[in-house]
């Protein structure tokens, strides 16, 4: 009786939000059929593959729906704002994706004898693991691209989310990057809980503890402007 020989699964590694001021990292883990993914994500025009930015976020929510359809399996694992100023970005990057492959091994059915990982970008932050590493590869790989994408739609509704807790500082739709209603929020009101403080733009643009007052009222008017 010969010994069945099981095929290797490729996943497409991307992350979102590595240069927000504020909220989580977060790494997308896409595994499947590639050619079925590039079905959905090639380019009409031109040579590629869409990706999170190429997307507007109605379009990413349809395509992630599609690509469930045509059976690409998806995991997104953060890291903390918090995680992020002990670690730094790198090792966090190591965390989140960790993190996601974790999930993603859990609810791949079919056990395989190895995984090749494809992660965007010129760095291999996944030491001890089979990884190639590509430039641009969420414009060029579909299983990055959609890995972009469940990235990207995770983290913005948890962006969303975290607005309504913290409602100062533009998360939801900044999505924790640099917006002028964001930077008045950190000058008014300093850094939240969910803000990066080890990020130079957060350093500098909070106020003195001694020189900063709160009135929600007065903070939400300015912030509406």
């Amino acid at each position: 009786m010969g010994v069945t020989s099981l095929s290797p699964v490729y996943i497409g590694i991307d992350e979102v939000g590595r240069g927000a001021w504020a909220g989580p990292l977060a790494v997308g883990a896409a595994s499947g059929d590639p050619e079925a993914a590039a079905q959905v994500l090639r380019r009409r025009r031109g040579e590629g593959f869409y990706d999170s930015k190429a997307l507007s976020a109605q379009r990413r929510e349809v395509a992630l729906s599609q690509l469930r359809e045509v059976g690409i399996s998806f995991a997104v694992g953060f890291a903390s704002a918090s995680e992020i100023d002990t670690v730094g970005l790198t090792q966090a990057l190591a965390m989140a994706a960790r993190r996601g492959l974790q999930e993603l091994a859990s609810r791949l059915a079919e056990p395989r004898d190895e995984q090749l990982l494809l992660l965007d970008g010129k760095t291999n932050y996944l030491e001890g693991a089979r990884v190639e590493t590509i430039v641009g590869g969420d414009r060029v790989h579909p299983l990055i691209a959609a890995a972009s994408i469940a990235a990207k739609v995770a983290r913005d509704g948890l962006m969303v989310d975290l607005d309504f807790e913290l409602p100062y500082w533009d998360l939801s739709s900044s999505k924790g990057y640099g917006s002028r209603r964001h930077r008045c929020g950190l000058v008014w009101l300093g850094p939240s809980v969910e803000h990066r403080r080890s990020f130079r733009p957060v350093q500098e643009l909070t106020a003195p503890a001694s020189g900063r007052f709160f009135s929600p009222r007065s903070a939400k008017l300015d912030l509406l402007k």
